[in-house]
């Protein structure tokens, strides 16, 4: 009798240690994954600011030095890399920005995926890379 209430009760801690388990390994899916959504939208707004920062700049100083300072320090204040720019003209004259901007997410477990073959997807998906014009429009 003593020794059926004994088995209970291991069976009652086994099945509480697998609930604590499936229960962390959602938790790490789910905060990676806000990990990976927030760096992709962080980016996404940064490149957008960047952009309209660089077209601020030009018009006040008409040289793309400028400009470029200006979207570098937007993304440096940010925490995001930035990785280049370009400008195009319209047919009417005016001059739109294009930046490329780059972000990190810092992940729990994500990024132990490199290790099962999975390195060129995990380096791109945890440092996404967008580019945004002065305009606001995707290229």
């Amino acid at each position: 009798m003593k020794s059926a209430r004994l088995r209970r009760q291991d069976g009652l801690i086994r099945e509480a240690i697998w609930l604590f388990v499936i229960v962390a390994i959602i938790a790490v899916v789910v905060l990676d994954g806000l990990a990976l959504f927030h760096a992709n939208q962080s980016v996404r707004d940064a490149a957008a600011g960047a952009a309209n920062e660089a077209r601020n700049a030009y018009s006040q100083s008409p040289t793309l030095a400028s400009a470029r300072l200006a979207a570098q320090d937007y993304l440096a204040s940010n925490g995001d890399t930035f990785v280049k720019m370009t400008t195009s003209q319209a047919a009417d004259g005016t001059i739109a920005f294009s930046v490329t901007a780059k972000a990190h997410a810092d992940t729990y477990a994500f990024k132990y995926l490199r290790y099962v073959g999975l390195k060129k997807w995990v380096q791109q998906t945890s440092n996404p890379a967008v580019t945004r014009s002065s305009d606001n429009s995707s290229l």
